[in-house]
């Protein structure tokens, strides 16, 4: 991991999007310190690994802590839409301490409920098209 943060970061990228887990399904500290150091001055984001936490109030302690930037996720829910309330309390719980970004099946159908729900800022989806990206952003509006 690495070394990919390093070629991502010689490529030219504007941001790392990492992630390393315990045993016991919390952040690694141990491991996640020397990525956020080789990514800065990069910002850091957690990717979806933060979801498989056991204790996701706590998870989040941790990334803020660190120093993570923000959090990917979907409120530990198979999608992003069905964890809304626990992203909503993910997000108060932050206070502007790190971002929290929503992620994992998010459409145009779904997002506008999504960010009123949730009170999230910031959304991540998969795009396979133009389109989606154009839908998406008319639902914001």
């Amino acid at each position: 991991m690495l070394e990919q943060i390093r070629g991502a970061k010689a490529a030219g990228a504007d941001g790392i999007v990492t992630g390393a887990l315990t045993d016991r399904r919390q952040p690694s500290e141990s491991r996640t310190i020397p990525l956020i150091a080789a990514a800065r001055p990069l910002p850091v984001t957690f990717h979806r690994a933060f979801d498989a936490c056991d204790d996701l109030s706590a998870a989040l302690e941790s990334l803020i802590r660190l120093g993570v930037e923000r959090v990917l996720t979907s409120g530990g829910a198979p999608t992003a839409p069905e964890g809304a309330g626990r992203i909503d309390r993910l997000v108060v719980q932050s206070s502007g301490r790190i971002e929290i970004l929503a992620g994992g099946g998010i459409t145009e159908k779904n997002v506008a409920a999504l960010v009123r729900e949730s009170g999230v800022r910031e959304i991540h989806f998969s795009v396979k098209n133009v389109a989606k990206v154009q839908k998406v952003r008319r639902a914001l509006e």
